[in-house]
């Protein structure tokens, strides 16, 4: 929870929140390869990577944020958080088929599973971050073309992000 509540003043602070939800995933990876690596007889070890495994949320946190910033109509909104839930409600149901009876008691390819799965949310996190970088970019070129005229209350033609220049991406 501390994690958590540091990283989103964190992100806020430096104006960096898919980067700091990314180092969130990174610290729950290092936490489920101290409990994958490690013997059980080492259970300060492995308790203190079940504690770092908890920092994970941060990425879950950063990308909820993002839907409600970065995407822009509304019609476009609901569908991507429909769609986000209904992802991480299906890795919800999916997850706990991994722990299987045979491989207790230490169920390696489940946790292999997680840190594959935590993996993934990173490479997922550093594309998302790239990909607003990039479309800032762009909107910044179109507004500084000669000529460009902002549209009379465009703010309210329920534009969504990819159409509307004058859109920033939060990042």
């Amino acid at each position: 929870m501390v994690f958590l509540i540091v990283c989103g003043w964190l992100g806020d602070k430096i104006g960096r929140r898919v980067l700091v939800g990314t180092s969130g995933m990174l610290t729950a990876i290092v936490g489920m390869l101290l409990i994958v690596c490690l013997p059980l007889s080492n259970s300060s070890g492995r308790l203190a990577g079940y504690y770092l495994t908890q920092a994970s949320p941060t990425g879950f946190v950063a990308l909820l944020s993002l839907i409600s910033s970065n995407v822009a109509g509304y019609t476009k909104k609901t569908t991507v958080g429909a769609l986000y839930l209904i992802a991480y409600c299906t890795g919800n149901i999916i997850g706990p088929q991994t722990f299987r009876p045979e491989d207790k008691p230490r169920y390696v390819p489940a946790e292999i599973t997680i840190i594959v799965c935590y993996a993934l949310c990173v490479v997922d996190l550093l594309f998302i971050h790239w990909y607003y970088v990039k479309r800032n970019k762009k909107n910044a070129g179109v507004r500084a073309q000669p000529g460009y005229r902002k549209l009379d209350k465009q703010e309210f033609l329920d534009l969504t992000d990819r159409e509307n220049p004058e859109f920033v991406y939060t990042l």
